[in-house]
């Protein structure tokens, strides 16, 4: 599954280059991009500004953007309490977490005992190392996370993101043990360095189950692998 990302910042959709502000390799409108990946079976929608605030931040964007995908969208960036879970899963079919299991575990458990069907997992990571809060702390080691999430899957999804080729279509690079990701959730995904159709076999030859991709789609670059398009 190939599936379209927006990440927005001031309202406006951007693509950074290894998640730094100003870095950017794309800026347009998000509502462009929601409409051009309408029939798309999920999209990834980020809230930048609300992963580094800790909360989310571009809620009417963000509300317009899953109106026109009739919610089949997955939300992350900032949910670091349950009413911010419970706000992106009344937009979304999924909520995405990534700092909360580090910096709240209890408050995490109660999120997968509510909602474990719809609740997916972020693990961004760089040099072996899981970052949050925006990506500028780290947080433990890929083999501590896994363990750590263990305790309470599994997940509707777990995602990988390789911060250290996003947004730089430096091509996949995933240096993880994907099959003990399944262990914990019902699908993989993949993000980070996509730069074509060729990219996506990669992913999938790793064992990952879909592929997040943002520029790659935006310049049209996937356009004979992703069916939907």
């Amino acid at each position: 599954m190939i599936i379209p990302s927006i990440d927005i910042e001031g309202g406006r959709a951007v693509k950074r280059i290894r998640g730094q502000r100003g870095n950017y390799i794309f800026q347009g409108d998000p509502l462009e991009l929601a409409a051009r990946f309408r029939k798309a079976p999920l999209v990834h929608v980020v809230d930048l500004d609300g992963a580094e605030a800790g909360g989310l931040v571009n809620i009417s964007v963000i509300s317009k953007i899953a109106e026109i995908l009739e919610g089949r969208c997955e939300l992350g960036g900032g949910l670091r309490s349950l009413e911010a879970v419970e706000r992106a899963l009344s937009l979304c079919q999924y909520a995405v977490v990534g700092s909360l299991p580090f910096k709240n575990w209890p408050l995490f458990r109660r999120a997968a005992e509510l909602y474990r069907d719809r609740l997916a997992v972020s693990l961004d990571y760089r040099g072996g190392e899981v970052l949050v809060g925006g990506w500028r702390e780290k947080a433990a080691s890929i083999a501590e996370a896994v363990r750590r999430l263990e305790e309470a899957g599994p997940y509707a999804a777990v995602i990988v993101t390789s911060v250290e080729v996003e947004g730089t279509g430096g091509g996949v690079k995933a240096d993880i043990d994907v099959k003990s990701l399944k262990r914990i959730a019902r699908r993989v995904f993949y993000a980070g360095g996509v730069r074509d159709c060729n990219d996506v076999e990669k992913a999938y030859a790793l064992g990952f189950d879909g592929v997040i991709v943002g520029y790659a789609l935006y310049a049209g670059d996937l356009k004979k692998c992703a069916n939907w398009y």
